[in-house]
């Protein structure tokens, strides 16, 4: 008994070791971020909510954790720190748009943004919208239960300074504990997306006529861009334009010619292409 009562001891006490190592480690690694943050002060962004790097980071974690704890717990550990640093460098806020199952919402973005980020529920997306669209330091989330019920996507096709872009996909990580299966959603900003690896980028094309959803399919194959029209919106008035949603399987920024090579694939009826925005795949 006094052996076994001395091992306890023992490790009671490299516990003790380890927990202030850890807590040494994480001061130096918050001092770091407090250089990049003055680095940061004058280049004029509004966030430093960096979706791609974090999911690079997240999956790279991920990737050497090899103990018996649940790999959604360590995400939780990390996306606690990531968030907590990301306000200290910049505050921010984060509005939920909940039709229903409100809790469950507000669980999913707590999950990924912290303890500590302010956070606001509402019932409408339109408010969501609003929000952000007047206050660069506010992102919002917003549901993507099911492409052909949600419209708040045409709201970003009329591109501009300060409409948002789709910057992350919600959960990130599955957490078999949070019951997120369907609640999934994209988080929206005031900021432009970033390449993680392995992305899904978004697009709004405009026409003048319809087209059909496999038509577009076989001009987006020849345009060689990796993707399907998933949603199409019929023009609200006898004048209006039609509006597709592409998916595309990876990560395509404004400049990319296969956007201009898939107008010209489209013929006289193409208007414009915009960039929604793009987010990381989701690690399952």
């Amino acid at each position: 008994m006094t052996t076994t009562n001395n091992e306890l001891d023992t490790l009671r006490l490299e516990i003790d070791r380890l927990d202030a190592e850890l807590l040494s480690v994480l001061e130096k690694r918050i001092a770091i971020v407090e250089h990049i943050a003055a680095a940061k002060s004058s280049d004029g962004k509004a966030l430093a909510f960096r979706p791609g790097r974090e999911a690079s980071v997240l999956r790279n974690i991920l990737s050497l954790h090899s103990s018996k704890l649940p790999a959604a717990v360590v995400a939780a550990i990390w996306r606690e720190l990531i968030s907590a640093v990301g306000g200290m460098q910049r505050p921010y806020s984060v509005s939920i748009t909940a039709p229903d199952k409100s809790v469950g919402y507000w669980d999913l973005a707590r999950f990924h943004f912290g303890s500590a980020t302010p956070m606001k529920l509402h019932q409408l997306p339109s408010v969501v919208l609003r929000e952000v669209s007047e206050n660069p330091a506010t992102l919002g989330v917003l549901p993507w239960l099911s492409r052909e019920r949600d419209t708040w996507w045409q709201h970003l096709a009329q591109g501009g300074d300060n409409v948002p872009k789709i910057l992350a996909a919600l959960p990130f990580i599955d957490n078999p504990a949070g019951g997120f299966e369907d609640l999934s959603s994209l988080v929206i900003g005031q900021a432009e997306p970033e390449a993680s690896g392995d992305d899904v980028t978004l697009l709004a094309v405009m026409t003048t006529s319809e087209p059909s959803r496999a038509r577009l399919n076989e001009q987006l194959t020849k345009a060689g861009l990796p993707g399907f029209c998933s949603d199409s919106r019929p023009p609200d008035t006898k004048d209006g334009d039609w509006l597709h949603l592409i998916e595309i399987g990876e990560f395509i920024s404004k400049s990319d010619p296969r956007l201009v090579t898939l107008g010209e694939t489209i013929g006289e009826s193409f208007i414009k292409t915009v960039i929604l925005g793009a987010y990381a795949v989701p690690i399952k």
